[in-house]
């Protein structure tokens, strides 16, 4: 039970956090985010703050394409809830700590994410 083991367990899911976020960066930058869709919120058209939003916070531009659908959340017109943000880093922790694999985790997420925020909007 030395090294090996544990390098072993986390192997599978280096590639995982190697080419993507840090759980503390991902929420400063969704943080950063909100900030400024409340700062500009009175100041410019709502499209205008998310064209914007690359040229004034870094790492944006790499966080929507390492996270497309957390990025879309953060970036809806009517608001983020900041819970969803939670559940997401929860979800992805499990992958890191090798709870679920990437494929299970995706899956639940995705069923998840698609009845809270589509079935309504599909049904009707």
């Amino acid at each position: 039970m030395g090294r090996k083991d544990k390098k072993q367990k986390t192997h599978d899911d280096q590639d995982f956090v190697k080419d993507g976020m840090g759980t503390l960066e991902i929420r400063n930058v969704v943080q950063d985010i909100m900030l400024y869709i409340e700062e500009n919120r009175n100041k410019m058209e709502f499209e205008d703050i998310i064209t914007t939003l690359k040229d004034n916070i870094d790492k944006v531009e790499f966080f929507e394409k390492r996270y497309p659908m957390l990025y879309q959340m953060v970036i809806k017109k009517e608001g983020f809830e900041y819970q969803s943000l939670e559940y997401f880093l929860k979800m992805r922790e499990g992958i890191i700590q090798n709870q679920m694999t990437t494929d299970e985790a995706s899956k639940i997420v995705g069923q998840n994410w698609f009845d809270k925020y589509c079935k309504n909007k599909v049904d009707k």
